[in-house]
């Protein structure tokens, strides 16, 4: 093991020392011989007695000019202290020969003369102010005071005696000063020794320090993050070669000492700075214990995806020169790849379960419509014309439930609203009763409350009806053996924001859980309460309740989206729902809607009539919502019933109007149909052609061009599928046709449009939306809006 450096100083220093001692021993003793002869001696002691004295007296000044400070805090007892303080620091550099003269005088005296030094040492280090006395100060004047007064006793008792002795026993002198030297060489070669084993201990740590911080640089070096080590004031001190690579900074960049503002000035993107101003965390340096880290996801300069994380740290003994922070940088791009990935196929998954959840609700409407066709085609004889309407007229129906049905899952999906009008809930509640009583089966009581006085509410009817109706549908699944359901509605008026989870707990419901946890405004609302009498639910249940497909029912007995669709409908309407429960005490749900302004909804949307054909529409609507009652008791959950006379409507402004077909043209229009379902566009060109009009069909988009082309005297009109097998969607091909057929109006079709779909991206201006299914009445009043928004341009 090689040795320290500083062990040949040791070494040399013991051996002057050793020198020196021997030659400066054998040099006092004949000194000491001349000075007792001369009377040298009693000079030394007399000084050596009066610096003591003076020691003496200025520590009984510290003492009591600082008691004198705390009992009456006067400046002239607190400069009595600084001068008192000032004394003892100064009389440090005699203590020296003063120690040298109490050793020769009488021998054990070592101790005390030990603890004078100490404690002359360290009141050198204090402050001379009264009030910043340290702790322990005081018990240290006294050892002091104490100590002294020991030498003082010995001094003054024996100090003749050793004097005389001293000069009558020369030869006793020598030999105490022949012991010294050989003490104090003793000592000298026993502490080198001491140094030796220390400066090889100190080796080896050195050693292993230099092993362990190459051991920390490779650990750092392996790491996939960058890490960098700045101190208190900003600058830098250490960072690995992984924090060049993910925030792609040049290989020479990064150097000892760097400010935290330069690193911060060049890691910006789009102008904005990713690291946090210093201000912030010289803050965060300042307080007494450290902050949490700060963790923020970014894009970086290179375009990689960061997680940048900052953390303080303290040293152990609180030191502010070793303060500082430690910054990381982690590129998290194939993690966000991968959870991209897994939302996908969580999507994927979703859809399976969204797809036979609802999959008996789709084959009961099936089931009605094929039915009803069915016996439509039996009863083919004049006389029987009644009995055929009907039956069409049920099959019709239930096609317009199973259009709002697909409506109402679009607009979950999206979370795109519905269309809100004012509603006043005495009119809901009227028939809501006789229509949950067949829904949830005669061995649970249904109640609903009068409700005349309550608020309007601005919301959309089909959606409030079906969010009831899951609602007690659910309730009826918690109440297996029977029991009672009440629907209640009230005003409620706050003042100020309410906290919904503060309100009072009502008949023992004390668990609870809000939709969203920020307080509710000030002003007017209505309570919609659902009660019922069940078993309540866990707090496992109500900490997951409004998941997506979470369900407690068994597999195929329900989608798990009640609650969901539910708080997508309070979320449309700016509301909340509130769920409370008890063991054993039932359930209630609570939806908080904000008060609707009569009129409000009117002026904000068109609604149209929908004229149906029928010619005995009122015989035949009463048939089917009673067929509908008894379809949704029906069936299963109920998460996506919606009442019988629900029918989409859409507003005018580029979208599709199912209202009262306006005037056709006059004169006939060269039309243009592309769809790749022959089925549809069969029935497009029908209804085109039954108006008057000369169709051209076409089953993709190069087909339609290459139709296109063929037409003599251009065309009119182009109505088109959106999606189209092929390198020609409907959107592109419309572009290209407008070009060529400048007076060309466009009417986009597609399975995917609702009432707020917005136009294609890249589609053609003034065209118009027709969102599938439609009927006759609605194609044609969008081939109207289509010819009368291209006139105008």
């Amino acid at each position: 093991m090689p040795r320290h450096p500083a062990r040949r100083a040791h070494a040399l220093a013991l051996i002057g020392a050793g020198l020196l001692i021997v030659t400066f021993g054998a040099m006092g003793i004949e000194l000491g011989n001349e000075m007792a002869r001369h009377g040298a001696l009693d000079r030394e002691s007399t000084a050596a007695g009066s610096y003591l004295r003076g020691l003496h007296h200025a520590t009984s000044d510290a003492r009591i000019c600082h008691y004198a400070w705390e009992a009456r805090h006067r400046p002239e007892d607190a400069a009595c202290y600084a001068q008192a303080i000032g004394q003892l620091t100064d009389s440090l550099s005699g203590f020296a020969a003063f120690r040298a003269v109490q050793q020769r005088e009488q021998a054990g005296r070592n101790e005390p003369l030990d603890a004078v030094q100490t404690r002359l040492s360290d009141i050198a280090t204090w402050a001379r102010a009264a009030e910043r006395m340290p702790v322990g100060g005081e018990q240290a004047l006294a050892d002091l005071d104490q100590n002294l007064a020991v030498l003082s006793r010995a001094s003054t008792l024996d100090q003749a005696d050793r004097v005389a002795d001293m000069l009558r026993n020369t030869s006793w002198q020598r030999r105490l000063a022949l012991l010294g030297i050989l003490t104090g060489v003793f000592s000298l070669i026993s502490a080198g020794w001491v140094l030796d084993r220390s400066s090889l201990a100190a080796a080896r740590a050195e050693a292993s320090s230099r092993d362990l911080a190459l051991r920390l640089r490779a650990t750092l070096d392996s790491l996939s993050i960058g890490v960098a080590v700045f101190g208190a004031d900003g600058r830098l001190w250490h960072w690995n070669e992984q924090l060049a690579v993910v925030l792609g900074l040049e290989k020479d960049f990064l150097r000892t000492g760097l400010p935290y503002n330069t690193l911060s000035a060049v890691l910006v993107v789009d102008g904005v700075p990713l690291l946090e101003p210093i201000e912030h965390i010289e803050a965060s340096l300042g307080r007494s214990e450290p902050d949490p880290p700060v963790v923020v996801e970014c894009q970086g300069t290179n375009g990689a995806d960061l997680e940048l994380c900052r953390t303080v740290f303290f040293a152990p003994d609180n030191a502010v020169e070793q303060r500082g922070f430690v910054l990381t940088a982690a590129d998290i791009t194939m993690r966000l790849r991968s959870e991209r990935a897994l939302g996908e196929a969580q999507k994927l998954r979703a859809l399976g379960q969204l797809t036979a959840g609802i999959a008996h609700d789709f084959k009961n409407l099936l089931t009605v419509i094929l039915g009803n066709l069915e016996l439509a085609a039996e009863y083919d004889q004049p006389d029987q014309a009644e009995q055929r309407q009907e039956y069409l007229s049920a099959a019709t129906h239930a096609g317009h439930r199973s259009e709002a049905l697909t409506g109402q899952l679009l607009s979950f999906m999206r979370r795109q609203s519905g269309s809100p009008g004012c509603l006043h809930l005495g009119s809901l509640f009227a028939v809501l009763g006789g229509l949950l009583g067949r829904v949830i089966g005669p061995r649970i009581v249904v109640e609903c409350d009068h409700v005349m006085d309550v608020w309007p509410v601005c919301v959309d009817a089909a959606q409030l009806e079906s969010a009831i109706l899951n609602l007690a549908i659910n309730a009826r699944d918690a109440m297996p053996s029977g029991g009672s359901l009440r629907i209640i509605a009230r005003n409620v008026t706050f003042s100020v924001n309410a906290d919904l989870m503060s309100l009072p707990v009502e008949e023992g419901r004390a668990m609870r859980v809000v939709s969203e946890p920020t307080p509710l405004p000030a002003g007017d609302w209505v309570r919609l309460d659902v009660i019922d009498s069940g078993s309540g639910m866990t707090r496992d249940v109500m900490d997951r309740l409004f998941e997506p497909f979470f369900t407690t029912k068994r597999e195929g007995a329900g989608t798990g989206l009640g609650l969901a669709m539910v708080l997508a409908f309070s979320q449309q309407a700016r509301g909340r729902v509130m769920v409370a429960t008890g063991r054993g005490i039932g359930t209630e749900v609570s939806l908080w809607l904000p008060r609707g302004q009569p009129g409000a909804a009117e002026t904000a949307r068109t609604e149209v009539a929908v004229p149906t054909g029928e010619t005995r529409g009122a015989q035949a609507r009463a048939k089917l919502a009673r067929a509908a009652q008894e379809e949704a008791s029906r069936a299963g959950e109920g998460v996506l019933a919606l009442p019988p006379q629900a029918e989409p409507v859409l507003p005018e402004s580029r979208s599709v109007v199912q209202a009262a077909p306006r005037p056709e043209p006059a004169r006939s229009l060269q039309v243009l149909v592309v769809e790749d379902d022959a089925v549809i566009r069969d029935i497009v060109v029908t209804i085109l052609g039954m108006a008057g009009h000369r169709v051209f069909e076409a089953g993709d988009g190069e087909q339609a061009f290459d139709v296109a082309a063929s037409v003599e005297g251009g065309l009119d009109l182009l109505v088109t599928d959106i999606q189209l097998p092929g390198p020609l969607d409907g959107v592109t091909l419309s572009r290209v046709l407008v070009e060529r057929y400048a007076g060309l109006a466009v009417v986009y079709m597609s399975g995917e449009l609702t009432a707020d779909s917005p136009p294609p991206r890249g589609g053609v201006e003034n065209a118009c939306l027709l969102a599938k299914p439609f009927r006759r009445d609605g194609l044609m009043e969008a081939v109207n809006i289509a010819l009368e928004a291209r006139a105008r341009c």
